[in-house]
């Protein structure tokens, strides 16, 4: 298993709410996740840091137990960290409101969960070939299920940016949750919206089965600021 990430503050932006954390733990198991605060002057920065430490912190305090169950370890980090970053909100005007998206991957052997919750994403190339694992929570995604707006429209509509859930902005957090199967040469892509609105899926498939593995995150992101965006960028890619 070969990791590479990488965030940039982006084109426009004064601040960089965007985190991401990935690794390999003690046993076999690698993980990576991206995460896109949103809320408040800071708060989308101090939301998405809350969950990244989360994560990476249960994930390498609890790989040692004999008795690790990855999903039960991610899953309650994710929910403790919405509730801490419910209450920060709740307790400080300055952060009321603020939330996160969550889109990762843990991989152990030849068996990857996906986690997620927003419009970050988790993307698999196998045989030269693009797939979306999640789906957007988004407002948009829902008129793209209702039939009243076109996939192709959605980047351009007012209502883009606006997502249906988020980490830390009600008490509970649902998280979607995907089990795949993956095999040598595959390659999982996790990444923010800076990266999926401004970079199209044929140069995705391109940098990621054309560059060196450690190169990949920063030609998506590259490739992203070329592209004007307008947005942070985040890019975390796990070659198997």
């Amino acid at each position: 298993m070969k990791i590479a990430g990488t965030t940039n503050i982006g084109n426009r932006r004064s601040e960089n709410q965007d985190k991401y954390v990935a690794g390999r733990l003690l046993n076999t198991v690698s993980f990576g996740f991206v995460c896109d605060g949103m809320g408040g002057v800071n708060g989308g920065a101090v939301a998405s840091g809350i969950l990244a430490k989360y994560i990476e912190d249960a994930l390498f305090l609890h790989n040692e137990s004999p008795a690790f169950n990855q999903e039960k370890t991610v899953l309650g980090a994710i929910e403790d960290a919405n509730m801490a970053i419910y209450n920060m909100g709740n307790k400080k005007p300055e952060y009321h409101g603020m939330g996160t998206t969550v889109a990762g991957v843990v991989v152990d052997g030849d068996q990857c969960t996906v986690y997620h919750a927003g419009d970050s994403r988790v993307y698999i190339v196998r045989d030269g070939k693009l797939a979306l694992i999640t789906k957007d929570h988004s407002v948009v995604q829902e008129l793209i299920d209702q039939n009243r707006l076109a996939p192709e429209e959605a980047y351009t509509h007012p209502q883009r940016n606006l997502i249906t859930r988020a980490v830390g902005v009600s008490p509970q957090i649902q998280v979607d949750i995907a089990e795949l199967e993956v095999a040598e040469g595959d390659i999982l892509l996790c990444a923010t919206d800076g990266l999926t609105n401004f970079v199209s899926s044929s140069d995705i498939v391109e940098i990621l089965t054309t560059d060196n593995v450690f190169a990949m995150a920063d030609k998506l992101v590259d490739k992203a600021l070329q592209n004007q965006s307008t947005d942070n960028i985040t890019a975390v890619v796990l070659a198997i």
